[in-house]
């Protein structure tokens, strides 16, 4: 028991104080455990707090409590509850110690409201971030709308400018033109793609595809484009790679394109090339690893990661020009087909880049259904060369656009065509002539494409409703030109296109 008495004594009484006082606040008897007060002191001059004694002792309550009342100590502040119980000798106050509890209270409460403010804050952000990433891709889309009507106008007028008598000094303006417009669509073709990436719009398409016939393009066009910079390329294929592959045969050709023309970009004097090689053949897929190499300038080590950032390009050249998107494009890209970029340069010798991607061997029936799919290439096919003409409706509100389409598909001589520019006015059109094709802009004022496309293929009269209908349109998402095909219209080109382009897929859909 005396071992339990020492107990209670050094973990009890260091904590609670006893002290009868009288009505007035005059200390009768106290222990000396919390508070620094004695016999004779007065609790309202040790602190102002006690001044509600006096009040205290005129009421009838038989006890009171106080909580978390904060005293001055012996050694520190003493954060106390106060307990008053009424005495036939006066007021027994009870003093409980209660600082550390109060502390480590205030501190876990402290620590809550912090983490609640913190979690409100990056709730905040996300919100602020997320606000400015729709901003983005809402301005980047519209942005991207608008421009497409007049570089589609700027590219055909250049190529039927092409095709009229000129001098030599005329053709060597008309081949700047026509790079410089082919740059700008490119440079659409990237911003679109970022955006895209980064809403995670952009889906591959997996498709039978000529792989070796895929890479004799890029042959072509990159020892034609390092010939006229004094330059040499080298193309390497893995003779053992198959001839048909499946996979996103445009998503390929933009990451290659990027890398290429980067490559390009950087190199002054000496060579670029591009290597495949067969890493192994697994079930149904062929592991293949992709190298781009250059003699260009070369990049820091410090500059590498600066490279794959949107709009950043690390230590170009005054002279070299571009956007500073190929190279995140082709991160993202590659991100998509599970893959990932590598890169090893060498300031002054050059740099590396490559990567490795899986593509599937097609079934045979996909590869037979591939062959009868494929599209014959032509201008003109046999039987529109024999005279017939066809009745064409243009339906276009740019009045760019309308004297492009107009001028290329006359100098065919195998159309006869209305222009309308007013979408209002078409069905009353299509009741009244006919037709074998409509060419439709999608975005026209009064009522939309689609609209006028379901009202169409509405109609009870059959030669009417089934009316081919070629949509064009300056929205490329892929769920923009789905909706447009689902409202009816048979093909949808996104502006700007080749004048090739459309008129190959206007005598496909007229056959």
């Amino acid at each position: 028991m005396r071992m339990l008495e020492q107990y209670k004594q050094q973990y009890l009484a260091g904590n609670i104080q006893f002290a009868i006082v009288d009505p007035n606040g005059k200390v009768l008897d106290c222990d000396q455990h919390v508070l620094p007060i004695a016999p004779g002191d007065s609790l309202p001059d040790f602190h102002p707090f006690f001044e509600c004694i006096t009040e205290i002792s005129k009421g009838a309550e038989e006890e009171i409590l106080l909580n978390c009342v904060h005293l001055p100590g012996k050694d520190s502040e003493v954060i106390a509850d106060i307990h008053i119980h009424r005495k036939p000798e006066g007021l027994l106050v009870i003093i409980y110690d209660l600082s550390q509890h109060y502390n480590n209270y205030q501190a876990v409460a402290q620590a809550r409201n912090e983490s609640i403010i913190k979690e409100e804050l990056i709730v905040l952000k996300n919100q602020e971030l997320e606000e400015r990433e729709k901003f983005k891709n809402t301005f980047i889309q519209n942005f991207s709308h608008e421009l497409r009507n007049p570089l589609g106008s700027m590219l055909s007028i250049t190529n039927l400018l092409g095709n009229t008598p000129l001098t030599s000094e005329q053709r060597q303006m008309i081949a700047f033109l026509k790079d410089s417009n082919q740059n700008l669509k490119l440079m659409l073709e990237d911003i679109l793609s970022i955006s895209m990436i980064a809403t995670g719009r952009l889906a591959l398409d997996q498709k039978v595809f000529d792989f070796h016939k895929f890479l004799e393009l890029i042959r072509f066009t990159y020892s034609a484009k390092a010939e006229q910079k004094g330059l040499s390329f080298a193309l390497e294929i893995d003779d053992k790679i198959p001839e048909r592959l499946t996979g996103d045969r445009l998503r390929l050709y933009q990451v290659l394109t990027n890398l290429l023309d980067n490559a390009l970009k950087y190199t002054e004097e000496g060579a670029i090339g591009l290597r495949i090689s067969l890493n192994q053949r697994r079930a149904n897929k062929v592991y293949l690893r992709f190298v781009v190499t250059d003699t260009g300038s070369g990049i820091a080590p410090e500059s590498i990661p600066k490279v794959f950032e949107s709009f950043s390009r690390a230590d170009a050249p005054a002279n070299v020009k571009g956007t500073g998107l190929g190279l995140p494009i082709v991160k993202g890209l590659l991100a998509l087909m599970e893959s990932e970029i590598q890169l090893h340069s060498s300031l002054g010798k050059g740099s590396e880049f490559y990567f490795d991607i899986a593509l599937k061997y097609p079934l045979p029936s996909e590869e037979a259904a591939w062959l009868m799919e494929s599209p014959a290439t032509y201008t003109l096919p046999p039987w529109a060369k024999k005279g017939k003409k066809f009745k064409l409706l243009i339906v276009e509100d740019d009045e760019g656009i309308q004297t492009v389409l107009f001028k290329f598909l006359m100098d065919t001589g195998c159309f006869y065509i209305d222009l309308i520019y007013d979408g209002a006015r078409v069905m009353e059109a299509v009741i009244q002539d006919q037709y074998d094709l409509i060419i439709m802009d999608v975005d026209l004022p009064n009522i939309s494409g689609k609209q006028l496309t379901r009202l169409i293929r509405g109609l009870p009269m059959d030669p009417l409703k089934s009316i081919p209908i070629l949509g064009l349109t300056a929205r490329a998402y892929e769920q923009n030109l789905a909706g447009f095909r689902a409202s009816g219209m048979d093909e949808v080109l996104t502006k700007p296109f080749e004048n090739n382009t459309l008129l190959n897929t206007v005598f496909t859909l007229l056959k």
